[in-house]
C-alpha cells in the first residue's frame, strides 16, 4: 500500500472524491449513508461499505446533534458566516484507503465518552474508534467549525486471518 503521509492527504489529493452538503436535521444520517453506499460501490470498494457506512452514520449523527456553532461565537470580531444548519460530508479514496470527513459549525472537539451499560447514547465515537484505522478531529483554520476525519483501509491479503480456513 502506498504510504499515506497524514490523514488529510487522503481527503486532499485522492484518486476519487465526492462531497455532499446536508441539512443538519434528523434526516442527515440517512442521506449520508445512502450517499456513502453509492460512492463506494462506484469506486469498487464494497468490502469497506459496512465500516464506512457505520462511521459516516455516527459522525453525521454527532454533527447533527452537537455540531451547531455556539451563538456567542457569532458576535466575536472576525467570525465567519456559515449556515449553522449544514453538515459537509466528503468521501475520498486513495491507495486502498477510504477517507471520511464530516465538517460542522461547532469549534468544540468531539468527546469520546465511556457510557454506562444502561446508557442509550454516547457510544458513537467508540464505534468510530473501533471501526476506523485512524481518526482525528481538527478545528478549521478560520474558526468556523471543525472537521472529523476517519480512515478505513483495505486489508492486505496477508492481514486476513486464515485460521479455520
Amino acid at each position: 500500500m502506498e504510504q499515506i503521509r497524514n490523514l488529510g492527504s487522503v481527503i486532499d489529493a485522492p484518486e476519487h472524491r465526492t462531497s455532499l452538503t446536508l441539512a443538519a436535521d434528523e434526516r442527515a444520517p440517512g442521506h449520508a449513508r445512502a450517499f456513502t453506499r453509492t460512492a463506494l460501490i462506484a469506486w469498487g470498494v464494497e468490502d469497506l461499505l459496512d465500516a464506512a457506512v457505520l462511521i459516516v452514520s455516527e459522525l453525521t449523527t454527532n454533527a447533527e446533534q452537537h455540531g451547531r456553532r455556539p451563538a456567542e461565537l457569532d458576535s466575536l470580531p472576525g467570525s465567519v458566516a456559515w449556515n449553522h444548519d449544514e453538515i459537509r460530508l466528503t468521501l475520498a479514496y486513495q491507495a486502498d484507503v477510504v477517507g471520511i470527513e464530516v465538517e460542522d459549525c461547532s469549534p468544540l472537539p468531539p468527546v469520546l465518552r465511556n457510557p454506562s451499560p444502561d446508557a442509550t447514547r454516547g457510544r458513537g465515537l467508540l464505534l468510530v474508534a473501533a471501526m476506523a484505522d485512524l481518526w482525528t478531529a481538527c478545528p478549521n483554520n478560520d474558526g468556523s467549525g471543525k472537521r472529523v476525519i476517519a480512515l478505513v483501509r483495505r486489508q492486505a491479503l496477508s492481514d486476513v486471518p486464515t485460521e479455520g480456513w
